[in-house]
């Protein structure tokens, strides 16, 4: 038999199948984008947009590549959908900003692995470059996508839907227009649709829906790819620079330092007042450089273990090296001990904050990086196996501190703290907590006395007094901690009055 000549522009009906779903998908997410993103304050909506936008990656990824899906490319979508969801429960621009950063690297490292799912790809380089490389491996894709669709837009099936919206859509038009005058619901709408086009305010969300199809299409089209190309370089062998000998007498060395000024500054490290020799120094400095110094050598130590055991030589001092490495390490988690310890004492004479927090987050952080470290240690060291496992970590630590409203727990640490040393910083309160901690201290007002519970206020009604931030939004910019923080705002207004 002989094939059919085929008609110049002929599309075969699988790729216009795949193409079709593909700019339906796409077309789907930018549309929801543009309709609850678009200058639109973060809450539901960012649940919702990142989670269509992830499933359907996820989707046509799966259907395209049967045989290569597994659970890295859907468990970045649900990860990054999960710290969207943040953005439901917290009104706090701080954590706005890291939820965004957060979800674009996710995002960015779903679309990347797509191609090839591998876990064994996702180390500290690819994930800190997933966001420039996704885009850069986007656009390319979009553009062909878009070069595509002209050869499917001139089928001719897709001509024929051409030709028929073509005539449908004026009829359509005209008859709505005469609907309109006789039913209610149809004339809001007609001038709804005039107000919206006749003021030009469709045209950024136009520009918007635009760039944002784009964006889609690419990473999906690049999801759809039959074969992927390599995203990184053949793992190979490090030039082990760092020699034996220089390797166990630096660790050595920096090991015995360490012992040493733990062995010596016991009660320092450890106790509850600068000792006798330091005894000028405030206890402001005291605490801080619990925190300050010990963190960063802390954190250089685990710098040097590692670079020691990713270009040291292993020979017959290997295993030296690997006690003395074992060493550091408990050396560094008791320096770690100590300015958690330091910041506890900081809290306790000068009140919670939200950095000193994060500062503990930070080293607890740092302290499992430590322990997964001394694991690769006693065996043959994996960069990207360790930074997977501290990435873990550290993911659960943030959505933890993303949906515990820790700055009520800080605002109502501060105001019990008051009871027992009479000192309350209310300009901390009012002005640098975000909304989030604004339901907990109209609670707590009561808890005061007169005196501090009217300056207090007196500050809050200062901050809230417009109560734009806490403005009513639509459906889609929900948010729990502005909803709560909206009723304690009206009650302030209503003690003004």
């Amino acid at each position: 038999m002989h094939a059919q000549p085929q008609e110049p522009g002929h599309v075969p009906d699988h790729m216009t199948l795949n193409a079709g779903r593909l700019w339906a998908t796409a077309a789907a997410v930018a549309a929801l984008g543009a309709w609850v993103m678009f200058d639109a304050r973060p809450g539901l909506n960012w649940l919702l947009w990142t989670g269509a936008a992830a499933t359907g990656l996820t989707t046509l990824h799966r259907d395209r590549h049967p045989q290569r899906s597994g659970y890295v490319v859907p468990s970045l979508g649900v990860a990054a959908t999960l710290i969207a969801g943040a953005a439901v429960v917290t009104a706090s621009a701080l954590l706005h900003v890291a939820i965004f950063a957060s979800v674009v690297i996710l995002l960015a490292m779903q679309m990347l692995l797509a191609a090839d799912p591998s876990l064994r790809r996702i180390t500290a380089w690819f994930a800190a470059t997933a966001p420039p490389a996704a885009l850069f491996r986007a656009v390319p894709h979009a553009l062909r996508r878009a070069v595509e669709a002209t050869g499917h837009i001139r089928s001719t099936r897709a001509r024929a839907w051409v030709r028929g919206l073509a005539l449908t859509l004026p009829v359509l038009f005209v008859f709505a227009l005469l609907l309109a005058e006789a039913d209610p619901t149809f004339a809001r709408w007609r001038d709804a649709l005039d107000a919206f086009f006749s003021t030009w305010e469709f045209l950024p969300r136009v520009i918007f829906f635009t760039a944002l199809l784009g964006l889609v299409v690419g990473a999906y089209g690049y999801a759809l790819t039959e074969a992927a190309p390599p995203l990184a370089t053949t793992e190979r062998e490090p030039v082990r620079w760092l020699g034996s000998t220089e390797r166990v007498m630096l660790l050595a060395a920096v090991t015995a330092l360490l012992w040493l000024f733990l062995a010596l500054q016991i009660g320092y490290l450890f106790g509850t007042q600068p000792n006798a020799a330091t005894s000028d120094m405030t206890f402001a400095e005291y605490a801080r450089r619990g925190f300050g110094e010990l963190t960063v050598v802390a954190t250089a130590s685990a710098l040097l273990i590692l670079l020691s055991e990713q270009y040291g030589q292993r020979d017959r001092h290997a295993r030296l090296a690997r006690l003395v490495a074992y060493a550091l390490v408990v050396a560094v988690l008791l320096l770690l001990a100590s300015a958690f310890h330091r910041v506890l004492l900081y809290e306790a004479a000068y009140g919670f904050t939200t950095a000193r927090l994060y500062a503990q987050a930070y080293m607890m952080v740092v302290a499992a990086a430590l322990v997964l470290l001394a694991v690769e240690v006693g065996h043959t060291l994996d960069t990207g196996r360790l930074f997977r496992r501290t990435a873990a970590v550290g993911t659960v630590l943030f959505v933890a501190l993303l949906y515990w409203n820790h700055e009520a727990w800080i605002a109502r640490r501060n105001i019990d703290r008051f009871a027992r040393t009479g000192t309350l910083d209310i300009a901390y309160l009012a002005n640098e907590l975000s909304p989030d901690a604004l339901p907990t201290i109209v609670d707590q007002l009561a808890s005061l006395p007169a005196p501090t519970q009217l300056e207090l206020r007196a500050a809050l009604q200062k901050r809230y007094a417009t109560g734009t931030t806490l403005a009513d939004g639509r459906w889609f910019e929900w948010n729990r901690s502005r909803i709560r923080a909206r009723a304690a705002q009206r009650w302030l207004v209503l003690q003004q009055l």
